[in-house]
């Protein structure tokens, strides 16, 4: 019996640590992620520019580049004002829930978010780059 109850301790031990933990509440970010729909998408709309869609980007990422947002360390006027009325934790939410929705199905790799993991380099992008002219002195 001892040996069993040691058994379960540890699988479900391991379940835990193995498992990702996402700061904020995917159910309630959704909720509140309404304001950020129209250009970033959800679930069921990819968003007006499919270069801004947040799914299945990393939440803890997109934590800290909102958070940049709202404190005005990055200037955008559209995204200061979108996020000067979320909390920390709202936008922890946000962030979470965007992360559960998945990469979207229809994505390009010649046009990247600064900042992706996964983007590929620029001379992968881009087949052709203009050369370095020299300028005459």
């Amino acid at each position: 019996m001892k040996a069993l109850t040691l058994a379960l301790t540890a699988a479900v031990s391991m379940m835990a640590i193995s498992s990702p933990v996402l700061a904020g509440d995917p159910a309630v970010g959704k909720l509140k992620a309404t304001a950020c729909v129209a250009c970033h998408g959800s679930d069921t709309y990819p968003g007006i520019f499919y270069t801004l869609q947040l799914a299945g980007r990393n939440a803890d990422k997109l934590t800290v580049k909102t958070m940049k947002y709202k404190t005005g360390k990055i200037l955008h006027p559209m995204m200061n004002l979108s996020t000067a009325f979320f909390d920390e934790k709202e936008i922890e939410d946000i962030a979470a829930y965007y992360q559960s929705l998945g990469k979207p199905a229809f994505t390009s790799s010649l046009i990247t978010i600064k900042g992706d993991d996964d983007a590929p380099t620029a001379a992968a992008a881009m087949p052709y780059a203009f050369p370095a002219y020299p300028v005459a002195k």
